[in-house]
């Protein structure tokens, strides 16, 4: 007598099918969560990195032209606010600037789309500041701005990014020298 080739053993079917379902919802589900790991990671980086430049930059100015600190509120954390140095000491207040050269470059930026806390490492430089006393009676030149390197530590408060501390890496760091090009050295450039 011959055996019948169907299935004969209908628990392994639904076994297999069990298997194959659950394994493609986990597959499914992975790519789904890394997706949205990834897009959370790259808005907070832009996030972070709109939050960093723009509000160094609104320190330095504050710094430079003595200006209000209710603006810094949407960057910097009250409390550094209140202990940051050089808002507190201003070496500038006894100047009037009338304007300076500021330049930033970011150097990288970590965080996790699950942290609550992030850094960035950013360098800050403001090679030309043009001032004047606004008394007589001081005759010492303008101080310079010292380059920095620091580590930004930014936090998240009520859904958004401040930063919180400075942390000095390097300071008066040396600038990257960018090669003039070489125009004589294009080959087929009638000159």
């Amino acid at each position: 007598m011959a055996k019948s080739k169907g299935n004969s053993n209908p628990l392994g079917t639904v076994r297999r099918s069990i298997w194959y379902v659950l394994r493609t919802v986990l597959i499914v589900s992975l790519i789904l969560g890394g997706a949205f790991a990834v897009f959370t990671e790259g808005m907070y980086i832009s996030n972070m990195y709109i939050i960093v430049t723009e509000g160094m930059a609104l320190r330095a100015e504050t710094i430079l032209n003595k200006g209000g600190e209710a603006d810094l509120s949407q960057y910097f954390t009250a409390d550094f606010i209140q202990e940051d140095e050089l808002l507190e000491r201003n070496p500038y207040s006894d100047y009037a600037v009338d304007n300076f050269d500021y330049r930033y470059s970011i150097k990288g930026v970590s965080v996790l789309p699950w942290a609550k806390n992030g850094s960035v490492t950013y360098v800050e430089r403001i090679p030309i500041i043009t001032a004047s006393p606004i008394s007589d009676e001081i005759t010492a030149p303008v101080p310079a701005w010292v380059p920095m390197v620091y580590k930004v530590i930014l936090v998240k408060q009520d859904g958004r990014w401040l930063i919180n501390s400075l942390e000095v890496v390097e300071e008066a760091p040396a600038e990257e020298v960018r090669p003039t090009p070489d125009y004589s050295q294009l080959e087929g450039q009638n000159h």
